[in-house]
């Protein structure tokens, strides 16, 4: 019996997707970095992250091929490997250096803890809705900050883009309610 990694998948070739991992890879970098950036916050973090989805993407290659979605299935390990590096990271919290051991280089500035006031709100209220409503949460990083349309999100998802719309847009009114902003009400027509 052969090991899953080495079974033949029946590998599906849609028109529109490279069968290359390089060409697919290079293709989508961007929009993964920045799905990771919006959720590690931090460039040098989502590169790590990236990297690390990367690795999984290429040995898995063929199942990903294989998938019905394989944007979607990509999106997925992208997922788990943001997950794996916080739990990574709370793993060797312990082992962290402390401020005082830290060299001037590596202190942050007034301005690095200015870039980042705008975000806390914004971040807790994301935190909390992907507790809450993780379908939303994801809707709303890859609407805004990957920025793509709804086909695309429904594709990514494995949703139609009704279904992406709809998680968009009542994502975006928990948001404003989880942060504490007023109501917008109806306008006139």
């Amino acid at each position: 019996m052969t090991s899953p990694d080495e079974q033949d998948f029946g590998v599906i070739e849609p028109a529109d997707l490279p069968t290359d991992f390089e060409a697919f890879f290079s293709r989508y970098k961007s929009e993964f970095l920045r799905v990771a950036g919006a959720r590690t916050r931090n460039p040098h973090d989502a590169d790590e992250v990236l990297m690390d989805a990367a690795v999984v993407m290429y040995r898995k290659w063929p199942r990903v091929l294989a998938h019905p979605n394989p944007i979607a299935l990509a999106h997925r390990i992208l997922e788990s490997a943001v997950v794996d590096f916080y739990r990574r990271r709370a793993r060797t919290a312990d082992r962290e250096v402390s401020y005082g051991e830290l060299t001037y280089a590596d202190v942050p500035t007034a301005d690095d803890l200015l870039l980042l006031r705008g975000h806390d709100r914004l971040d807790r209220a994301l935190a909390e809705l992907e507790q809450r409503a993780p379908l939303q949460a994801t809707c709303v990083r890859l609407r805004y900050l990957a920025e793509l349309d709804f086909t695309d999100i429904g594709a990514r998802l494995d949703i139609t883009p009704n279904a992406a719309r709809a998680n968009v847009h009542l994502g975006l009114k928990n948001l404003n309610r989880l942060i504490g902003l007023p109501d917008p009400g109806k306008g006139k027509s």
